[in-house]
């Protein structure tokens, strides 16, 4: 082929691109409207006094290593960037179930932490994540989780830095009722 003949398609190619790009970023433009769009929900304070409260959404994936999706609303008035959050599981006829089970480890609530800029919530306003089922001990009998906030970070004055925020006593035991 010689050049020549390249170059129309090139050109093509070239008109064809710049011609899409306008069509592509409004459609962009209006996923994130659409995410902006959606109405906060606050969820009920903790009994705790977390400035984070969490809701139970769904169970991600199959199996023992299931994930956990969570609601949480920021109470607080700074930007909480970190949290340890405790689990409890209940079977289908809202039993409480058994945590690693036959291990050392067994009790009535799991927990988990998260930090980072991935994490953060900004005051009066949701966000939800997905919790890595590898790091959970989700019973294969779960039908549904209640979740706790027992420890919370926020982001510093600098916008960097992390720093401790709240905390409960024992950030790893189910809070007293």
């Amino acid at each position: 082929m010689s050049k020549t003949k390249r170059r129309p398609r090139t050109a093509v190619l070239l008109a064809t691109m710049l011609l899409a790009a306008p069509a592509l970023v409004s459609g962009c433009d209006k996923q994130d409207d659409e995410a902006k769009a959606k109405p906060v929900e606050v969820i009920p304070k903790q009994t705790n006094g977390s400035p984070v409260a969490a809701k139970f959404v769904r169970f991600v994936g199959e199996g023992e290593e299931r994930g956990v999706e969570i609601l949480l609303y920021n109470h607080g008035d700074r930007t909480a960037a970190g949290m340890v959050v405790l689990l409890r599981y209940y079977d289908a006829k809202d039993q409480l179930l058994v945590v690693k089970e036959g291990t050392p480890f067994q009790s009535d609530s799991d927990f988990t932490s998260v930090s980072g800029s991935r994490y953060t919530i900004e005051p009066s306003k949701n966000a939800t994540f997905e919790l890595d089922g590898r790091s959970l001990g989700v019973p294969a009998a779960a039908a549904r989780a209640e979740l706790a906030i027992s420890k919370v970070d926020a982001l510093a004055g600098d916008g960097k830095t992390i720093e401790n925020w709240w905390g409960q006593d024992n950030f790893n035991e189910w809070p007293a009722e």
